[in-house]
């Protein structure tokens, strides 16, 4: 099971879909639950991946005023992916977000340590009846890239929830594939709605975990697959936790211990 870091977890829809599709997810809180991410200090080879939305508002094209907060946090989601060095990461903002790699010297750091990088659009409407536009950006030490299938319409929660809607709470919840009992207390119910419809789709959610699985699965295969040919150079394969094809390839690869020794 591989274990990720969820970044600006806010009401956890992301984080939803990827524990339904196996992955074991941890968070690093939120600054809605007090947590400040400027706080957080990543640990190096823990994560298979990181996953997260970084605040968007100042990307809008729709706001006037813009600010540097995106920005900044933009930057500390790339700070602690290369704190961590995961296999990979994946990031979910808007349209106009700038490309991490363009980054004052995050953008090196990832070339340096060879990470692709994968910028795409996906929308909701292509797996339900909503149109829902978002942005990602996928990186990998391992040079993979995501395929992410266009479906059809399916319906599959019934709606789209956004961020200036004037449907009620527990609607929303409901539509966004949150649970009975959620509920954020100390918000206002404006202040509820609004992180509630900022939140990523659960469709999208789902297709994106499933995606990451496939290709992280099949990657994990081929390691387990090469980990598995005799160590001492032939090229047969081994089973169980046998080390060498047989007897001669054990004294070969006594010998090849020898000289380097």
């Amino acid at each position: 099971m591989q274990l990720v870091l969820s970044l600006f977890t806010g009401v956890g829809l992301l984080d939803k879909a990827f524990r339904e599709a196996g992955f074991c997810v941890v968070s690093a809180g939120d600054i809605i639950y007090g947590q400040d991410i400027r706080d957080f200090t990543g640990m190096k080879n823990k994560f298979n991946g990181v996953i997260g939305g970084s605040p968007c508002q100042d990307f809008s094209t729709l706001k006037r005023e813009k600010g540097d907060y995106s920005l900044l946090m933009l930057n500390e989601f790339m700070r602690i992916v290369l704190e961590c060095e995961p296999d990979w990461y994946l990031l979910e903002n808007v349209k106009s977000v700038p490309n991490v790699t363009d980054l004052d010297k995050i953008g090196v750091t990832l070339q340096r340590k060879k990470y692709t990088h994968q910028r795409f659009d996906i929308n909701q409407a292509w797996y339900d009846n909503y149109t829902r536009l978002r942005h990602i950006q996928f990186g990998s030490k391992h040079g993979l890239y995501l395929n992410i299938p266009r479906g059809i319409s399916q319906n599959i929660l019934g709606g789209c929830a956004l961020a200036s809607d004037n449907r009620s709470f527990r609607e929303l919840c409901m539509i966004q594939g949150l649970n009975d009992n959620f509920n954020l207390p100390d918000f206002t119910v404006k202040g509820k709605k609004k992180l509630i419809g900022n939140g990523v789709p659960l469709s999208i959610g789902r297709v994106l975990a499933q995606e990451v699985k496939s290709v992280t699965d099949l990657l994990q295969k081929s390691v387990t697959d090469r980990g598995r040919h005799c160590a001492c150079g032939c090229g047969r394969v081994v089973n169980g936790r046998k080390k060498t094809y047989d007897s001669t390839c054990r004294k070969r690869l006594s010998r090849k211990n020898k000289k380097c020794d």
